[in-house]
């Protein structure tokens, strides 16, 4: 579908998102078909519009980052192994999978904001029942309609933000992204905090899932309208090559290391560097911190340093991240190693995600639907994939896989990146 502003068109196909928390591309004019207008509605400004949207990514983030954070409980509670949780978590790919094609279907016909306004409050319900679960198959039950919910709400509040976006006339997308991030250090530090205070996990979970609940449903209607297209079908995803599949290939090895460092990092300081349970979570919060602090510089180095440049230094900050993580275990510095990742992952989705929709011959919005959907397979598919891989090389060796992928972006990065002559 297409939705077009006085500003430029911008295509949105059924899974064109950034993934959960990634700065997407700035869109440029890719198509001259005008299907329906997107303009503020009597009575409200850019500025409310991007407030609701706000958050909409803040709580994004904070029921996100509370499950990441609760994982070591489940690990305590029911007794669970790494592979375990890995099942858990794939649980969550696969509903995650099957319900971002039908979210953009609905938003095709219908628009985001009639999915956000009932996603919203489902999503935050859904973390209520995934912490009371009874056992280890409840868990898994719980986690996959967790992860339909994830990403049906991902696939419709970035289609909310480039509305605005474009509405706007000038980028923002930094701005929402950004408050992902922040959504899960507040998170990281409620949650720390509550159990060091010997807080119960369902009343943490209760607490926070009320708090945003509230907010969702009062900022629903400052919710922009305006971007269906229609009860027309949209095209479906098809495979890319040449120099989309090569920048898709460094998106997707991105974005799994970024799912490992968010599902696994306070499994990790908790089960391999020895932290106290209460300060696991806050592994979680350092690399969200870092993220956060990245993003929010990321446009400017980029502007400065050329984006080949940064993606290089970026591949480096988490190689040596990750490095630290894997060879010395200890909590101190498996937070340094979560700093230096988080800095560096910041940077790489949206630098890729922007050369993908240079890269596609049918314009900018294709070629960002392609690199988003590789790129979040790799975000899904990553915790799930350590999970597994732990059980035979532990859970340092699995770790060291992901290592391995930030350093082919540094080696081959640029080569995958540019034009080939």
């Amino acid at each position: 579908m297409s939705i077009t502003t006085g500003y430029h068109t911008h295509e949105i196909m059924p899974l064109e998102l950034s993934a959960p928390g990634e700065h997407a591309a700035h869109v440029n004019p890719a198509s001259s078909e005008c299907v329906e207008d997107i303009a503020p509605s009597p009575g409200f400004s850019i500025a409310r519009y991007r407030f609701a949207a706000s958050l909409y990514f803040l709580a994004d983030g904070m029921i996100f980052g509370t499950w990441a954070t609760l994982i070591p409980t489940f690990k305590t509670r029911f007794g669970l192994s790494e592979a375990e949780i890995g099942i858990a978590l794939l649980g969550m790919v696969i509903g995650a999978m099957t319900s971002m094609p039908v979210a953009g279907h609905r938003i095709a016909r219908h628009g985001s904001r009639a999915n956000l306004i009932w996603l919203a409050p489902a999503f935050c319900i859904a973390l209520v029942v995934l912490v009371a679960v009874p056992n280890f198959m409840a868990l898994v039950a719980a986690a996959t309609v967790f992860g339909a919910l994830k990403g049906a709400y991902d696939v419709s509040v970035n289609a909310q933000a480039i509305a605005i976006e474009n509405a706007a006339g000038r980028p923002v997308m930094g701005t929402f992204q950004a408050l992902w991030s922040i959504g899960g250090l507040v998170s990281a530090l409620i949650t720390g905090i509550a159990l060091h205070q010997g807080i119960a996990p369902m009343a943490i979970a209760l607490t926070v899932s009320t708090a945003l609940l509230l907010t969702v449903s009062l900022s629903a209607r400052g919710l922009m309208k305006g971007d269906a297209a229609g009860p027309q079908a949209s095209e479906g995803f098809k495979l890319p090559n040449g120099r989309l599949l090569r920048i898709g290939i460094l998106a997707c090895m991105a974005l799994f290391a970024e799912g490992v460092m968010m599902d696994w990092s306070a499994v990790y300081s908790r089960s391999v560097a020895g932290a106290a349970e209460w300060l696991a979570p806050l592994a979680y919060g350092v690399f969200c911190c870092c993220m956060a602090a990245g993003r929010l510089s990321g446009d400017a180095l980029v502007a400065r340093f050329g984006s080949t440049a940064i993606l290089r230094l970026s591949g480096l900050s988490t190689t040596l991240g990750l490095l630290v993580i894997v060879t010395v275990h200890h909590w101190t510095a498996t937070f340094l190693g979560l700093a230096f990742a988080g800095i560096g992952l910041a940077n790489m989705v949206p630098i890729l995600f922007g050369a993908g929709g240079r890269a596609h011959e049918g314009g900018v919005g294709k070629g960002l639907a392609t690199v988003s959907m590789m790129g979040y397979f790799g975000f899904l598919a990553g915790p799930p994939v350590i999970g597994g891989a732990s059980h035979f090389i532990g859970l340092p060796g699995a770790f060291a896989l992901v290592l391995l992928f930030s350093a082919f972006i540094v080696a081959r990065g640029r080569a995958f990146l540019e034009p080939t002559t």
